[in-house]
């Protein structure tokens, strides 16, 4: 279940008094579809079950962004993916909350940029590599459950630690108490609610 069909749902069932998924595909288009070294984190908390929707540019996670084409690029994919899938590695959470990943989606969404005015072929015959038009994202869904989830107050981001081409990430956490929405950085690396 994708993060805002997941808002949506604890929309309808009432948990939230305001929840706003516009907003952060708002902010998404802001950013514009790849700011190098920005990454978006979306958090819902919902009684004792967490859901993370983590989407950052493939620079940010493998260190370029077009498909994979050589033998080393292939391994830092592999690498980056079997990381994703480890998310208490990357986000580490309270011990006093007692969660365990139930669990972990990870892949890859290739991007064609829209704006371009030129047809590819013509692209293709201006000299322009065909990888130039297209960007890939990792995007990565976790479910948690958690013994107490109210514990999660803090949340130290390792993800910095694994991923050093990535700076930023804009972070949305939605609970019961509401929507919050500020930045982690390389510099800034910890949550604290």
């Amino acid at each position: 279940m994708g993060f805002h069909h997941y808002a949506r749902a604890l929309l309808a069932s009432g948990m939230f008094i305001f929840v706003s998924a516009a907003h952060a595909e708002e902010e998404r288009r802001e950013l514009g579809p790849h700011v190098h070294g920005h990454g978006t984190l979306a958090i819902a908390v919902e009684g004792n079950n967490i859901q993370m929707e983590l989407v950052a540019p493939g620079m940010d996670i493998a260190g370029f962004e077009h498909e994979a084409e050589t033998a080393r690029q292939k391994r830092a994919v592999e690498a980056a993916l079997a990381d994703l899938k480890e998310p208490l590695n990357l986000f580490e959470l309270p011990d006093s909350a007692g969660c365990a990943v139930t669990s972990a989606d990870v892949k890859i969404v290739a991007e064609e940029h829209e704006d371009d005015d030129a047809p590819a072929e013509a692209d293709k015959t201006a000299g322009i590599e065909e990888h130039d038009d297209h960007h890939t994202e990792f995007r990565a869904t976790y479910a948690f459950a958690c013994a107490d989830a109210a514990q999660v107050r803090s949340i130290n981001f390792r993800f910095f630690d694994r991923f050093r081409d990535s700076w930023e990430l804009n972070v949305t956490f939605i609970d019961a108490d509401g929507e919050t929405a500020f930045a982690v950085s390389r510099e800034f690396r910890n949550m604290e609610r």
